[in-house]
């Protein structure tokens, strides 16, 4: 009866299992997580005006991670082993949010970029001109991040119908 008294005490006083915490989202809302990505593609976007202009920092590798940061790397390297360069200035004239999505703790953001680059060259080591005639003033990209809890970081970039500019 004491061992049986005793067990039940130990069993009904035991401290409940600690609550699992539930997950909560990235952004309160959509317009925030938006908001969010054009925040960091500017802040990017000043990093890679910033590499035009000589600059070291801030570095534009800092804003992206996965493909988007393999394909800076490569592109970097290319453009010094074909003796690339940019030249001018490119500006941002929007940016729209897309799309939202994403298992927590995991989300992702996605949106449209449309740029101007009409006044953005590549130049060889000569300085002479080598963008492409074909393209136009203003780029459309599609541009995806990813948010792992801390913040947002671009994914992956690529170019989207000019049509949504």
């Amino acid at each position: 009866m004491i061992v049986g008294l005793t067990l039940g005490q130990v069993l009904g006083c035991a401290p409940a299992p600690a609550p699992v915490p539930t997950p909560t989202p990235a952004f309160a809302s959509e317009a925030e997580a938006f908001a969010a990505a054009e925040e960091v593609y500017r802040a990017y976007f000043d990093a890679l005006s910033a590499r035009v202009r000589g600059e070291s920092e801030p570095d534009p590798q800092e804003f992206l991670t996965s493909i988007a940061l393999e394909s800076d790397i490569d592109a970097q390297r290319s453009l010094r082993e074909w003796g690339l360069r940019a030249s001018g200035e490119a500006k941002i004239l929007s940016f729209r949010g897309t799309e939202t999505g994403g298992d927590e703790p995991t989300t992702t953001v996605e949106g449209i970029v449309c740029i101007d680059v009409s006044k953005f060259r590549v130049v060889d080591a000569g300085g002479i001109d080598v963008t492409p005639p074909d393209r136009g003033d203003v780029v459309a990209q599609r541009v995806e991040f990813a948010d792992d809890r801390n913040h947002l970081l671009i994914a992956h970039e690529d170019s989207a119908d000019e049509e949504a500019c």
